[in-house]
């Protein structure tokens, strides 16, 4: 617990120093718009997909034909890479893989039905499997009343998981949920601050419960200025995330709730810093998590802590430190490095070439990964 506890507090004097170090620059200093355009592919944060959102919401509708109504965006992935594991145990053989395969295929399609109601589907492919990754109905309201509801299949408001790498970090792992939901906010001082909250049914239950919705989510973000976001959450079903619920045994005698903070900091004109912690508010009892047989209580927790630089146009370099603590032997590494760098060679084309290392609890395996991936938007 104390080693949680001094990791938030290096978290939080991170970010405090460099928006202490940035705030005495003039407002020529924030990065342009051109310089901050999000790359193609790679990692795709809760704040990118609101903004995606919003972009096909606010659009002109040009006629009254059904085809007029439609917004039709995607996005494709070619990945190779190769990675060794190394298993510290002598009686375990190492393990090198190496492929190039399609990664990732995204079709959204978003529609305004009427004025302030809009549908919104993503088709996805991944791991030789296609399904619907998000399907909703938005309503919102108008600058009198800048308040929205969101209801369907989507990714609650828990954590924020912007990076600069087509690796997932550790924060997302551990916290990125995405299921049938009901969430609902508020926007104040000109989308200055975002209040939402929400309900769903978890995919892990409490022993002894019915299968109904029994799980909230919380978060505030706000933007006090152009180039600084903050935010944090709460989800009272950590288990129930995407990745991590794979390794829960269900049901839990009680369910164990999560709390993200994230802050997200460009400045010089070329520089963006990316943090974020997610972390079980409470202990999961021996055997709910990893191992049935383990006999040790775990509170899970993750941070990722990356620096961005814009070397040349459409040329950028980003280093990347995380870890976690309780992140099982093959779940989250107990501490990974590495750097990530993004060619957007063409409009909407970006080329990564990415290598990261991670070692894990109790020093029981090692890994060291090379990605190149290319990507495009549409």
């Amino acid at each position: 617990m104390k080693t949680g506890i001094i990791k938030v507090f290096i978290f939080v004097m991170a970010a405090m120093t460099m928006i202490g170090f940035t705030s005495k620059g003039s407002a020529a200093e924030v990065l342009s718009e051109e310089t901050a355009e999000e790359k193609a592919g790679g990692v795709k944060s809760l704040e990118k997909r609101v903004e995606e959102l919003e972009e096909a919401i606010g659009r002109p509708v040009t006629g009254d034909k059904w085809v007029d109504r439609l917004q039709i965006s995607g996005l494709i992935e070619v990945e190779a890479y190769h990675e060794k594991v190394d298993f510290k145990d002598p009686a375990s053989a190492d393990e090198t893989t190496s492929e190039v395969d399609l990664a990732t295929v995204e079709l959204v399609v978003d529609a305004r039905i009427v004025a302030h109601v809009d549908g919104h589907v993503m088709l996805k492919y991944e791991d030789d499997d296609v399904f619907v990754d998000e399907g909703f109905i938005s309503l919102t309201g108008g600058e009198a009343f800048p308040a929205y509801l969101i209801a369907g299949r989507q990714y609650i408001p828990f954590g924020d998981f912007d990076s600069h790498f087509v690796t997932d970090p550790n924060t997302l792992l551990l916290g990125e949920t995405h299921v049938g939901s009901v969430v609902a906010g508020y926007r104040f001082g000109g989308e200055m601050v975002d209040v939402s909250v929400g309900a769903f049914n978890g995919r892990v239950d409490k022993v002894g419960d019915d299968n109904t919705i029994d799980s909230i989510v919380a978060s505030i973000v706000a933007q006090p200025l152009d180039a600084l976001m903050i935010g944090a959450s709460y989800s009272s079903n950590l288990a129930s995330s995407d990745n991590f619920s794979e390794f829960v045994i269900d049901p839990v005698d009680d369910l164990v709730g999560g709390w993200s903070a994230f802050v997200n900091f460009r400045f010089l004109e070329r520089f963006k810093f990316i943090a974020e912690y997610v972390a079980a508010v409470d202990n999961f009892n021996p055997g709910e998590i990893y191992d049935v047989a383990d006999a040790k209580e775990r509170q899970p927790s993750a941070w990722n802590v990356e620096l961005g630089a814009v070397l040349v146009d459409r040329l950028e370099l980003a280093v990347r430190y995380g870890g976690s603590d309780d992140g099982g032997a093959d779940f989250l590494p107990e501490s990974q490095y590495g750097a990530v760098l993004n060619w957007g060679f063409f409009e909407n084309t970006n080329l990564a070439l990415e290598y990261l290392h991670g070692d894990y609890e109790d020093d029981i395996q090692e890994t060291d990964a090379l990605t190149v991936q290319l990507a495009v938007e549409f």
